[in-house]
């Protein structure tokens, strides 16, 4: 039985160690980037994209990622899901409907046997662009356009995660990328996203196993699988 002084005393501690475990970190939402060439099935790559970038900057201690499945939701909700068009309006909404302190959004083209792909680090609060970046390649190597992006805007996001309170939980490390993944690859990944999306499990399924068969070392993607069969 406690006495009086051990009960207070416990009652002082108990609102600071709740505090102390608080969960500070900002929320961040990837949103789909626009994309600006001619190539009609580059389109869907926004996809592939984004789940890579979300499962690249998970490893970030600083932040919390939103997953790409809920903002499939909230874009559905706001009849988007189809066209994907998403202006600077539409994205904050997007952004506060997910709950997230910051968006990453921006676009990709491929010209001339180069593909770019540019980001900007937004605050939903305000709208301001944070700080910009982007990255280009060779269209064969997509892997490399997509890990310099990553990195860059992780980079971005550390430095205004540097003060939050990360509670002391067993996180699970994102799966490591592959050890390359060419475009026509990570289109058959982004096709594979986009029928779970629609609901089409056995495409996604068969998308999903040629991607693992092209590229056996895609963990993200065998993990996409794992889901699915679930």
């Amino acid at each position: 039985m406690l006495t009086r002084a051990a009960l207070a005393l416990s009652l002082l501690v108990m609102p600071v160690v709740a505090h102390a475990t608080t969960d500070t970190r900002p929320t961040v939402a990837v949103l789909y980037f626009d994309y600006s060439g001619k190539d009609a099935d580059m389109a869907v790559l926004k996809k592939g994209l984004a789940q890579m970038l979300i499962s690249d900057l998970s490893a970030l201690d600083g932040v919390r990622l939103v997953e790409r499945d809920r903002l499939e939701e909230i874009l559905a909700e706001l009849k988007l899901a189809q066209s994907g068009k998403i202006d600077a309006s539409t994205a904050a909404k997007v952004g506060k409907l997910l709950g997230a302190r910051y968006m990453v959004l921006g676009g990709y083209f491929d010209l001339m046997d180069t593909l770019r792909a540019d980001a900007r680090v937004v605050e939903v609060e305000t709208g301001k662009v944070l700080q910009s970046t982007g990255a280009q390649g060779k269209p064969q190597d997509f892997l490399s356009v997509e890990q310099k992006l990553s990195e860059a805007i992780g980079k971005i996001l550390q430095a205004k995660a540097t003060a939050a309170v990360v509670p002391e939980t067993t996180k699970a490390a994102p799966p490591r990328p592959p050890t390359a993944l060419k475009v026509k690859t990570a289109l058959r990944y982004s096709k594979a996203l986009d029928a779970k999306d629609r609901g089409d499990k056995a495409t996604a399924k068969k998308e999903l196993a040629e991607v693992v068969k092209e590229q056996p070392d895609f963990r993200l993607a065998k993990l996409d699988i794992d889901k699915l069969i679930q």
